[in-house]
């Protein structure tokens, strides 16, 4: 039997629910002979892949009996597949009609593109979801134009250069899959199709626009899996990551200082944020900060905890003196923060030997890709605005070097920003 053309993955995480999704929508695919369809049962507690023989013949299924993350789970599917493009879909959304054959003639175009990027929108089609990236001088990104109605959106033709692809959307040659790597598992989920897009650049390939390939998609899907918590752990980790493993040595010289040092400065603002932490982390030789009024600090405490939360602290430091019930660090921004850069630490290791890989076959250099795609400063957490307008900040920034200040609601919908 001949090889098909297409390779389509899909990982499933959460279990049997998510196959009317994704899986359903490609039924009508997997009659065809140039595709295959693969799921990837990526630890999922119902070993939902036993029911696709069932559900829908045809699909192939790989399992994993642990959780490999998106960046993994892909992966595994990559290495089972047999086409030459290899196409992702996220397991939360339905491919509409012509979605494969918009990717493939896209690529089919443009020799030099490694890569496409299709459309999501919303479940309901009314807005506009991702297809043109964004990056941001720290490595994090945005998807541009995020929430806002379909019809307020224009999107980029076919062929428009992007930056990276949306991973829940997207076609790449199985080639350069391989030359680049492929996803960086250790980012496990989140960034890993940023840091792909960086690198598949940097080696002289093109990522572009499929904005015919079109699909619906429900969203929050990882994210309520993982909690805000450990997601923003990932976010955190995965963007210093992505930037030390993909900048080139002229980049990190130049925007290196301001990246770590807004990494610091998102610390002490978090912890700035609980008035319960002052004292803790005050300059032990500077002025020492006025205590916080024993009124304001219990209502507070109703405010955060509740009454029973507050009523139990307080018979803890009544049963345990004054020092039960200190303040202790719990799953905030802050403990946020220095797990994410524990964690960073903890894979320093590979992630230079993976920047070590990419200087061996770059042919583009860093400051030629920011001019294509300029990085934005946008504030997006507490102490944001005030430290990226200081003149702290902009001591830090180099010239000639395309960056561009944004504010979040010029990136995304405010609808979204709560």
């Amino acid at each position: 039997m001949a090889d098909p053309r297409a390779s389509i993955v899909v990982v499933v995480h959460t279990g049997a629910t998510r196959l009317d999704d994704g899986v359903a929508s490609l039924a009508p695919l997997v009659r065809r002979p140039d595709v295959e369809v693969i799921l990837v049962d990526n630890g999922s507690p119902d070993c939902c892949s036993e029911q696709v023989p069932r559900r829908f013949p045809g699909v192939r299924t790989v399992r994993s009996e642990q959780n490999l993350g998106f960046a993994g789970g892909v992966h595994l599917g990559a290495e089972a597949a047999r086409g030459e493009v290899l196409l992702l879909l996220n397991d939360d959304a339905a491919a509409s009609e012509g979605w494969l054959d918009a990717h493939l003639e896209a690529l089919d175009a443009t020799p030099e593109a490694a890569a496409t990027a299709g459309r999501l929108t919303t479940w309901d089609g009314t807005r506009h979801d991702h297809l043109r990236g964004v990056m941001t001088f720290d490595a994090h990104a945005f998807q541009l134009d995020q929430g806002r109605p379909i019809a307020d959106v224009a999107p980029p033709s076919t062929g428009t250069p992007v930056p990276f692809a949306c991973g829940g959307n997207m076609a790449i040659r199985r080639a350069d899959w391989r030359a680049a790597g492929g996803f960086d598992q250790d980012l496990f989920a989140y960034f890993e199709d940023v840091e792909l897009g960086w690198r598949l650049w940097a080696k002289g390939r093109q990522v572009i626009a499929a904005p015919d390939a079109v699909a619906r998609h429900r969203g929050a899907a990882t994210s309520a899996g993982l909690g805000c918590f450990r997601r923003g752990v990932l976010f955190e980790r995965n963007a210093l990551r992505t930037f030390f493993a993909c900048a080139d040595a002229e980049h990190r010289a130049a925007l290196g200082p301001a990246v770590l040092a807004t990494f610091l400065h998102r610390l002490v603002a978090f912890a700035d944020q609980d008035p319960s932490l002052a004292s803790i982390v005050a300059d032990p030789f500077g002025p020492v900060p006025r205590p916080e009024p024993r009124s304001r600090r219990w209502r507070r405490r109703l405010r955060d905890r509740g009454l029973v939360g507050a009523l139990r602290h307080l018979a803890m430091r009544i049963v345990g003196g004054p020092g039960a019930g200190m303040p202790r660090l719990e799953d905030g921004p802050l403990l946020m923060q220095l797990r994410a850069a524990h964690g960073f630490f903890s894979g320093s290791g590979s992630t230079s030997r993976r920047r070590s890989e990419l200087d061996q076959v770059r042919v583009v250099p860093d400051r030629e890709l920011v001019a294509r795609f300029p990085r934005l400063i946008v504030p997006t957490y507490a102490g944001d605005a005030t430290w990226l307008a200081s003149q702290a900040f902009t001591d830090l920034l180099p010239a000639g070097w395309a960056l561009e200040h944004r504010d979040l609601h010029e990136v995304l919908d405010p609808s979204l920003l709560g």
